[in-house]
């Protein structure tokens, strides 16, 4: 391998002399790569955070897939996807909770605590009370910790239960179906589960819906991944009814989607930064072959071909964009691992989550996706060199040292 090209495209770099012009359009191109990768880490790391946060506290609630009126014979198949961590029943309903002075509106989850303690989150999240408190019979409640505070009650006050989807025949006409629940315990998943959230036995679900303990349940599926909701329920389609499968994004597709058409948005932006820089380059590379004609005229008389000319150039762009790409990579991660620390002695304290003030920005770096990005800027770069690298191939030996 001739290192000639790259030697003499390192002593080009190295040279105090020439335009100061260049000078500074060189220094300004690897700045702008520099600003533009360094942006472009804190701001994914923090959009992945908002992501990451509401991904833990919204689908960390809610069922990740529902299978309605499963029979006995076919809960085996809801197992057989890989990414299906556990299956338990299931029971849910619109209801209102009654206090001594409020009603408020919720989603009523009928579980199986010795199931779902090992994989609901709602479980390790738990504020007041234990989780595993729920049992068959005793006609108690969980409820999150925005409700009970709306409802001003606590652990081991009684509260009733309305049902909103099944009524019975009275004396005094059609009610809907209530039951006194007394609160056993309070979680908190600093979201809008704390106020639209609560959970019984299933058991006692289904007395409070007038049905029997023993009729076909509803089953909830735990993924590994929540966002792996299409693949599975493709595969449950096979064997199951397709009506009778829903997932979290019939509730909350259109909020996750708006999260993620905001970070491609600010992706594509800030990438910007980075074409900008490197049009510079291609400004700095023309700039620097108009200056050093004659010496590219002295390399080709001396046998150098234009290939090997061109190779100089494209060497000295991608070394430019090289240093702001690794530049830019180091500060942005290390702002991105200080950005709290740093807005906080700047007094600028961002309050992401009003239940917890001094939480900061909530920050995940994904390693893969600083490793796209620092491969891209690079091929960017190096694309952006083969135009005037080309040129510089092209000059004649002959015009270029007529004047000389």
């Amino acid at each position: 391998m001739n290192l000639t090209p790259y030697l003499i495209a390192w002593r080009f770099a190295r040279a105090r002399g020439g335009s100061r012009f260049l000078n500074f359009i060189t220094l300004f191109s690897i700045g702008g790569i520099l600003l533009g990768v360094a942006a472009l880490i804190i701001v994914l790391s923090v959009m992945n955070g908002f992501e990451s946060q509401l991904k833990d506290r919204i689908l960390g609630a809610v069922p990740h897939i529902v299978i309605k009126d499963v029979p006995k014979e076919q809960i085996s198949l809801l197992k057989l996807p890989s990414q299906v961590i556990e299956v338990t029943p299931l029971s849910m309903s619109q209801a209102m909770i009654q206090g001594d002075s409020e009603l408020s509106a919720v989603m009523l989850q009928g579980i199986d605590p010795n199931q779902d303690s090992k994989v609901n989150l709602l479980a390790s999240n738990m504020r007041y009370g234990a989780f595993d408190s729920l049992e068959s019979g005793k006609y108690r409640i969980i409820l999150g910790r925005i409700l009970a505070r709306q409802l001003n009650v606590t652990v081991g006050d009684k509260i009733r239960v309305i049902s909103a989807q099944k009524s019975v025949f009275t004396p005094f006409g059609r009610m809907p179906s209530q039951r006194n629940f007394t609160i056993s315990g309070v979680f908190e998943m600093q979201s809008q589960a704390d106020s639209s959230i609560a959970l019984v036995h299933i058991d006692d679900a289904k007395r409070l819906l007038r049905q029997r303990t023993a009729d076909v349940s509803d089953y909830r599926l735990f993924l590994s991944n929540a966002f792996d909701d299409a693949p599975v329920s493709s595969k449950l389609a096979q064997n199951i009814e397709l009506e009778k499968i829903s997932t979290w994004r019939e509730q909350y597709g259109e909020l996750f989607s708006a999260v993620r058409m905001e970070k491609n948005m600010l992706w594509m932006m800030l990438s910007l930064i980075i074409a900008v820089a490197a049009f510079n380059i291609i400004s700095a590379l023309v700039i620097l072959v108009t200056e050093k004609q004659t010496d590219i005229a002295i390399l080709s008389t001396l046998g150098l071909s234009r290939t090997r000319i061109a190779m100089i150039f494209i060497a000295q762009g991608t070394l430019n964009g090289f240093v702001g790409t690794v530049l830019g990579t180091i500060i942005g991660l290390l702002l991105t691992f200080n950005l709290n620390d740093i807005l906080h002695a700047l007094n600028l304290n961002i309050v992401a989550n009003p239940i917890d003030p001094t939480g900061g920005l909530p920050i995940v770096v994904d390693f893969q996706q600083v490793a796209i990005l620092v491969v891209a800027t690079v091929v960017v770069t190096l694309v952006s060199t083969l135009y005037p690298s080309y040129k510089a191939g092209a000059v004649e030996p002959a015009k270029a040292l007529k004047h000389e």
